[in-house]
C-alpha cells in the first residue's frame, strides 16, 4: 500500500524481507504505511571522476518494534528461529503519477539502527542502504570463481580474467554475470581490452574497463548495473528530456549555482596503456593562457596505443577551455503539477536543457547532462527537495571547421 504524497503522486517504501540479496525475483514487502521520509543520493561530482556509492537514508515509524532485529512477531522466520530484519536485504522506493510508476532508488540495507525516544514514548528505525556498487566493492575476481589451480568452465587457469582482447562491453557484462546480478543495460563497446588482475575488486575492475573505454558506468535509479560507452553522450543531444526555467512548460527552479573557474581545465594528458609507450596531448594555447593542468594515467587496459592518443585528444578538447555553465539546480515540483511526469523520469545521464533568467532580463540557455541526483522528501510534511548536479553536454568536442591539436576537424571521435 502506498502513501499519498499528495493529490497526484504516491510513493512506495518496500523491503524483500523475504529474498537473499541477489535473488534474481524478489519478494517484496510494502512498509509505506511506516514511512516518514527519506533522502536518495546518487551520483558523482563531475563528469571528470568515477560515480560513488549510491545510498538511502529511510526513516521507518518504529512505535511497535516491528522492525526491531531482536524481536520475534514480525519479519520472523519461525522456522530458522531467526530474524527476517537483516542486512543487505533489497529495498526500493517508488512513485507513481498518472498510472505510470517510476523507481526512484534500488539498493541493499547495510543497517537497521533503532533509535528510541525518552521513557519509550517514540520509536523509528533509520535505515541506511547502498546500491549495487556496495557489493561490487565486497568481491574481487577470483572470489567469483576465477582461483589459481582451479579449471572452471573448460577454461584454462590463468592468474587473470576475461580474453586477451575482448570489447569493454562483454567485459563488463561477463564480470555482472559472473557475480550473478542480471539486472543490466549495457550499451555496446566501441574499443576492446586486455586481461585483467584478479585481484581486483569486482568494482574497480569495471571501472577500469570504463576509463578503457572513455564511458560510464553506474546504478540506475531502478537498480540496473548501467554501462555507456564513449559516444554515448555525444548521440543523444538531440531533444533534452526536461527544460528547467521560468516558461509555462518548464520546471521552475528554486535555486540555481553557476560555475567559471580552472577547477576542470585539464590542457596536458599522459596517458599508457599496459605494455604501451606513453600517449601525450598538449592543448598550447590553454597552457600559455591559464597555465599546465595535467591529467597523468598508467596502466590502462587498452589494447592499442592510438586508442589511448584518441582518448588523451579527447580529453584536452573537452576541458582546456573554462565554461560557463550550470552546475547546480534545486527544485520542487510540486509548484507545478504538470511537471511531475518529467521530473520523475530524470536520472543519472539525462540529457536537459536550463533557461536561466538574468538580472539584466535577458535568458542563458544550457546543454547539460545529469551528474548527481538528490530527493529529500519528509511524507508528514510533504515536502520533496530534489537537488541535480550537472556538466556541460559536449555535443560535438570536434568542432566542424576547426583543426585542434593537429587533428583534421571532424564531427565524431576517432
Amino acid at each position: 500500500m502506498s502513501v499519498a504524497f499528495d493529490s497526484n503522486v504516491n510513493i512506495t517504501c518496500e523491503i524483500a524481507f523475504d529474498s537473499d540479496p541477489l535473488d534474481s525475483s524478489q519478494t517484496y514487502t510494502d512498509v509505506s504505511a511506516f514511512l516518514r521520509g527519506f533522502k536518495i543520493t546518487r551520483g558523482r561530482a563531475s563528469n571528470l571522476v568515477n560515480f560513488q556509492t549510491g545510498t538511502a537514508l529511510i526513516q521507518l515509524d518504529n512505535s511497535d518494534n516491528r522492525f526491531s532485529p531482536n524481536q520475534t512477531t514480525h519479519f520472523f522466520d519461525s522456522s530458522a528461529g531467526r530474524t527476517k530484519v537483516q542486512p543487505l536485504k533489497r529495498v526500493r522506493i517508488k512513485a507513481s503519477y498518472s498510472g505510470t510508476t517510476y523507481i526512484l532508488f534500488v539498493g541493499f540495507v547495510e543497517s537497521f539502527p533503532v533509535k528510541y525516544g525518552l521513557q519509550g514514548s517514540d520509536s523509528v528505525v533509520n535505515i541506511r542502504a547502498g546500491d549495487l556498487f556496495k557489493l561490487l566493492n565486497n568481491a574481487t575476481l577470483d572470489s567469483i570463481g576465477w582461483k589459481l589451480g582451479v579449471s572452471l568452465l573448460g577454461q584454462t587457469t590463468r592468474l587473470a580474467f576475461g580474453q586477451s582482447q575482448e570489447l569493454s562491453s562483454i567485459r563488463v557484462t561477463n564480470i555482472l554475470n559472473s557475480f550473478g546480478y542480471t539486472d543490466q543495460a549495457i550499451s555496446t563497446g566501441q574499443l576492446q581490452v586486455q586481461t585483467q588482475a584478479t585481484t581486483d575488486t569486482l568494482l574497480k575492475a569495471i571501472q577500469k574497463v570504463e576509463q578503457a573505454e572513455n564511458g560510464t558506468f553506474f546504478i540506475a535509479a531502478n537498480g540496473n548495473a548501467t554501462f555507456r560507452d564513449r559516444n554515448f553522450r555525444l548521440t543523444n543531444t538531440t531533444t533534452p528530456s526536461a527544460t528547467f526555467g521560468q516558461g509555462g512548460s518548464d520546471i521552475p527552479y528554486s535555486d540555481i549555482v553557476s560555475t567559471y573557474d580552472d577547477q576542470k581545465i585539464i590542457n596536458t594528458v599522459l596517458m599508457t596503456r599496459t605494455g604501451g609507450a606513453q600517449q601525450t596531448a598538449v592543448s598550447d594555447d590553454s597552457v600559455t593562457r591559464f597555465g599546465t593542468h595535467s591529467l597523468t594515467q598508467s596502466a590502462r587496459l587498452n589494447i592499442q596505443d592510438s586508442d589511448v592518443l584518441s582518448i588523451a585528444k579527447q580529453k584536452v578538447v573537452e576541458n582546456d577551455i573554462p565554461q560557463t555553465s550550470v552546475k547546480q539546480l534545486k527544485f520542487r515540483p510540486q509548484t507545478n503539477v504538470n511537471t511531475w511526469a518529467k521530473a520523475l523520469g530524470l536520472d543519472i545521464g539525462s540529457f536537459v536543457e536550463t533557461n536561466v533568467l538574468t538580472p539584466s532580463g535577458t535568458t542563458e540557455t544550457y546543454e547539460l547532462f545529469i551528474e548527481n541526483i538528490t530527493h529529500s522528501v519528509d511524507a508528514r510534511t510533504k515536502t520533496w527537495t530534489w537537488a541535480i548536479g550537472l556538466s556541460p553536454a559536449e555535443t560535438g568536442a570536434w568542432i566542424l571547421g576547426v583543426s585542434k591539436l593537429g587533428i583534421d576537424t571532424n564531427i565524431s571521435y576517432t
